[in-house]
């Protein structure tokens, strides 16, 4: 009889051990996923190309830092959604290839990234200010003239931008399935679908784009690895998908194969 009390007293402290670590990861995840780097509001970003920095409101006394760098003779503009971590400091930096296309680059922060303002509290948080922000782009740009960039985390909110509007293309750098698949691509033991707040379904809204979409994945990636993106190549006839052979996943723009395909799709 003591040991059976004993047995269950054991099992009623694990599992609350593993309610707690549950619900730390749960409250926790804005952190864990995104990683936000705040600059000063000061900070005079470095970059030599011709660009306008902006702070646009997307909820009541919440603004987010944007920057819209400029080409020379500006064919459109690329609506770029960066990954995870850093700011604009390290995003911008990508700016210049597409600059050299011949086309305007937007970029914003996330909320709690950068200069931005606000605390992101969930996918819709994400997903609403993509929209705002997009909306405030079609008052200087048309449709026809923009392409919506996702990169890694980014691209689950450029597919549902995309699905929702009628640019004139979309373009996918590392994307996921859905984001509940690469969870448990990096945490197996996790029962994600109960914890996590972020789906990203970018498997669910790719068929509803009506824009031509190309997807570019390299096959060394391990932060998003190569299958994940695979998966999403027959979701939609419009798609063109590029392997990227021996590119990880940060370094797809120094590949041949990317710079050799983009410059087409651009020109």
């Amino acid at each position: 009889m003591e040991v059976l009390i004993w047995t269950i007293l054991g099992l009623i402290v694990l599992v609350g051990i593993l309610a707690g670590i549950l619900l730390s990861i749960y409250f926790l995840q804005e952190k864990l996923i995104f990683n936000p780097v705040r600059l000063p509001l000061d900070y005079k970003f470095p970059f030599d190309h011709e660009f306008e920095e902006l702070y646009i409101e997307v909820d009541l006394g919440v603004e987010l830092n944007a920057l819209l760098f400029k080409a020379k003779s500006s064919k459109g503009l690329i609506f770029y959604i960066h990954g995870n971590a850093d700011n604009l400091r390290y995003w911008g930096e990508n700016a210049a290839f597409f600059l050299d296309c011949g086309y305007d680059v937007f970029m914003y922060d996330f909320r709690g990234f950068g200069k931005s303002g606000g605390k992101i509290k969930g996918e819709r948080n994400l997903q609403r200010d993509a929209k705002s922000l997009y909306r405030k782009m079609c008052n200087r740009y048309t449709e026809e003239q923009i392409i919506i960039y996702g990169f890694s985390i980014g691209t689950g909110i450029a597919t549902r931008l995309a699905s929702k509007n009628n640019p004139k293309a979309l373009i996918l750098e590392a994307p996921y399935f859905n984001f509940i698949s690469l969870v448990r691509y990096h945490k197996a033991y996790l029962p994600a679908e109960l914890i996590s707040k972020y789906h990203f379904r970018t498997n669910r809204y790719l068929p509803n784009v009506k824009a031509p979409i190309t997807i570019f994945h390299g096959t060394d990636d391990r932060k998003v690895p190569f299958y994940l993106g695979a998966k999403l190549k027959d979701l939609n006839p419009n798609i063109h998908f590029v392997a990227v052979q021996d590119a990880t996943h940060n370094d797809m723009k120094s590949m041949d194969l990317y710079r050799k395909e983009i410059k087409e799709l651009l020109n």
